[in-house]
């Protein structure tokens, strides 16, 4: 059997396909880290693009049976999901473990102030 698409369709069908490739990401998710380093990624199923300290990588999921995990290995970082946690691993230096910002436990939405906007990752 043979599919035959209407002219008239193809415009919502490479919209429709637009949006599906849109939905695979999710992100970006801001993460507080120690000693006022800042981490945001944005994750697809394959990849994560991470901005590390106005930093930017790209990083490929790996297996790993017990957490997301992502490494670049020409670059020497990797970036591992457990919780609302995110450990940093960069060669050569300490791991950063990093923790999710959620906008609406912060002071500022609990005291029923409204939050400042979040600064973009530099």
């Amino acid at each position: 059997m043979r599919l035959k698409i209407l002219p008239s369709l193809i415009p919502a069908l490479g919209l429709g396909l637009l949006l599906v490739g849109a939905a695979a990401w999710a992100g970006p998710t801001d993460y507080r880290c120690p000693a006022s380093h800042t981490l945001r990624a944005a994750f697809t199923p394959r990849d994560a693009i991470v901005t590390f300290d106005g930093q930017n990588y790209t990083l490929r999921r790996v297996r790993d049976s017990r957490e997301a995990r992502f490494a670049n290995p020409q670059q020497g970082v990797s970036l591992a999901l457990s919780g609302s946690n995110a450990t940093w691993q960069r060669k050569g230096e300490d791991d950063l473990v990093c923790r999710k910002v959620i906008a609406s436990l912060e002071p500022e939405a609990l005291e029923g102030r409204r939050a400042a906007p979040s600064a973009p990752a530099r």
